[in-house]
C-alpha cells in the first residue's frame, strides 16, 4: 500500500485524492510505501526552497510514526528505478 502527499505552501501534507499522483517540477511530494517500509521525499527541480525544507521536516516527523521505515530523499532527474516503478502504480 502506498500513500501520497504533497507539501503545500503552509508546510502541511495534503493527501492525494487521486489514484494517480502527478509529478510536477514545482512540487515536493512524499510517498509512504508500506510494503517496502520506505518514505520517499521527491523534490521537483523548480520547487521553492521553503517547500523543499518543509518536505525534509515532514519526512523527519514521519520517521517518528514509522521508526522502522527508511527515508529516501530524491531529486527530480535522479529517480531510482524502484521509485519510478512505484509512481507508475496506482495508489491506495
Amino acid at each position: 500500500m502506498v500513500e501520497a502527499f504533497e507539501i503545500d505552501s503552509q508546510a502541511k501534507m495534503v493527501e492525494s485524492r487521486s489514484k494517480i499522483v502527478e509529478i510536477d517540477t514545482n512540487k515536493v511530494l512524499v510517498f509512504v510505501d508500506h510494503d517496502a517500509k520506505t518514505v520517499y521525499l521527491w523534490r521537483g527541480k523548480n520547487a521553492d526552497i521553503f517547500k523543499k525544507l518543509m518536505g525534509t521536516r515532514v519526512a523527519a516527523k514521519l520517521s517518528h510514526s514509522y521508526p522502522d521505515y527508511r527515508i529516501r530523499p530524491i531529486s527530480e532527474g535522479s529517480e531510482p528505478a524502484s521509485f519510478k516503478h512505484l509512481i507508475g502504480q496506482k495508489l491506495k
